[in-house]
């Protein structure tokens, strides 16, 4: 989950070489001066962890190749104009406005940048659904995200391979809008096209 969070998150990821593959330094997050196996890299661990490194890899390449998740300016909560969606909403599990003090589950829309941040036009938009609860949650589409076709990117709750989509083309969110999500899990949805 905090993987998949940071990696989708605006903003420089932090990652330390070796997370994606369960490197801990046992917890020294200041191993310059160890010369030791504290700081020496593993490559067994790439193989052992090969269900993580593909996970990682996965998120990874989206982030470099979607501009919805890798904007330069800050986000507003406001529209760029022509009637389209904020930049960034939320919402709570059943579609209305969130409550900040209370909901443990969440649902963050995320739209394309406007064109002259995306000459290429290759922003789609994005569809976060965060399970922090200790429960399962039933989660219900806002109205606004209704009329896109969503294809799943990643799911934290599933076992490999289908917890991770490399070339976006998971399954499609259920007709109806709605879903559940176990327990303090992730989900990404990505707009099939860019209709929106």
């Amino acid at each position: 989950n905090m993987l998949a969070t940071l990696l989708l998150s605006q903003g420089v990821p932090m990652i330390v070489a070796g997370d994606e593959v369960r490197r801990t330094q046992r917890g020294n997050n200041n191993a310059y001066c160890q010369d030791n196996d504290i700081s020496w890299f593993d490559w067994r661990l790439v193989r052992k962890n090969a269900e993580l490194f593909r996970f990682a890899k996965t998120l990874i390449h989206f982030r470099r190749h979607q501009p919805t998740v890798r904007r330069r300016t800050f986000l507003t909560g406001q529209s760029n104009g022509n009637g389209r969606l904020p930049d960034v909403s939320w919402y709570s599990p059943v579609g209305t406005a969130v409550d900040w003090l209370n909901d443990q589950a969440m649902i963050c829309l995320l739209t394309p940048p406007p064109a002259e941040a995306d000459p290429e036009g290759a922003g789609r938009a994005v569809m976060l659904l965060m399970n922090a609860s200790p429960y399962g949650r039933e989660f219900i589409l806002p109205p606004v995200a209704k009329g896109h076709s969503w294809k799943l990117l990643v799911d934290t709750a599933e076992r490999q391979p289908f917890d991770a989509y490399p070339d976006g083309n998971g399954p499609p969110l259920p007709a109806d809008g709605r879903l559940t999500l176990p327990d303090r899990s992730f989900c990404c949805y990505v707009e099939a096209d860019r209709s929106a």
